[in-house]
């Protein structure tokens, strides 16, 4: 006959399976309906945000040119990143990546609600969940023209500012060049996150740079191809993060760093002061791109 304790034991062992249970049960709708708010939330946020800011963008010409030159172009990012690139993207209605845990929940509705198409995996806890989402994308871009795939290259979980092999390898199945983008406000408040994550604030300026086009489908990918592109690709990252920074803080841009091979071919890097990146002479194969202009601002 078991002990008193024993059966004390046991009970415990189920009241606990029956909580997880529960817990298990309340946690999809609790998170779709925190992150349906949270969509609005950040909606409304950027809104103001976008509106109340001087805005500035550097190098978009040359990534219109490669979109026609090659029907897609990948772009990739920093993680401390997600909330004012994105936003900044929008009209583009680009194609991205958010984890399957609750806070990928909450990033997947916000970037829906603004036209985002949005695939869900590369979660940190393992090789086995980013695997076939890679090659989703890579079927993705190879069935379709006119997309912009949006990726956070240091994401889900860091190290902060280390790009992450997957961005070349896609690049190289599908022939879509790589571009750099960093986006930076001069007011901002940081959270106390992994990636420090940058929250901007109304009224500043707001700069966007973006580098590239890195080509990774010219040549066999390997092992010393591939660590040149993937330093490349890192320094590409690097030098817009801080060539936006320095904008800030000392009101000018300086050029791209030299030791990036960019190819001059696509047009020089150019500038406009407007609440749209996208502009009516852009060369953009794909016509929904043009749905719903955004207004431009003043110069």
């Amino acid at each position: 006959m078991p002990s008193l304790m024993s059966r004390i034991k046991t009970g415990l062992r189920a009241a606990k399976q029956r909580v997880r249970a529960f817990r298990k049960k309340l946690s999809g709708p609790t998170v779709r309906a925190a992150a349906w708010l949270l969509a609005w939330v950040y909606a409304g946020y950027m809104s103001v945000v976008w509106r109340t800011s001087r805005i500035e963008s550097h190098g978009f010409t040359r990534a219109a040119s490669a979109m026609v030159r090659h029907r897609n172009i990948l772009v990739t990012l920093w993680h401390e990143n997600v909330v004012l690139t994105p936003w900044a993207y929008r009209e583009f209605k680009p194609t991205t990546l958010a984890s399957r845990s609750d806070i990928g929940e909450v990033i997947s509705a916000a970037l829906t609600r603004q036209g985002y198409h949005m695939f869900r995996g590369g979660s940190s806890k393992g090789k086995s969940r980013r695997t076939p989402i890679l090659k989703d994308l890579v079927q993705h871009l190879k069935d379709r023209e006119g997309v912009l795939l949006a990726l956070a290259v240091d994401g889900s979980s860091g190290p902060v500012r280390v790009l992450k092999p997957g961005a070349i390898a896609l690049s190289h199945e599908t022939g879509a060049p790589i571009f750099a983008v960093h986006a930076a406000s001069s007011r901002a408040l940081k959270a106390p996150s992994w990636d420090r994550t940058r929250f901007p604030l109304p009224f500043g300026r707001i700069v966007i740079v973006m580098e590239g086009p890195l080509r990774c489908d010219d040549n066999p990918l390997g092992g010393r191809e591939f660590r040149r592109l993937r330093d490349q690709a890192q320094l590409m990252l690097t030098d817009a993060a801080n060539r936006a920074e320095h904008f800030l803080k000392h009101g000018e841009l300086p050029p791209p760093n030299p030791a990036l091979d960019l190819d001059p071919s696509y047009g020089e890097e150019d500038k406009r002061v407007s609440r749209s990146l996208l502009l009516p002479h852009d060369p953009l194969p794909n016509p929904r791109l043009r749905d719903d202009p955004l207004p431009a601002s003043d110069p």
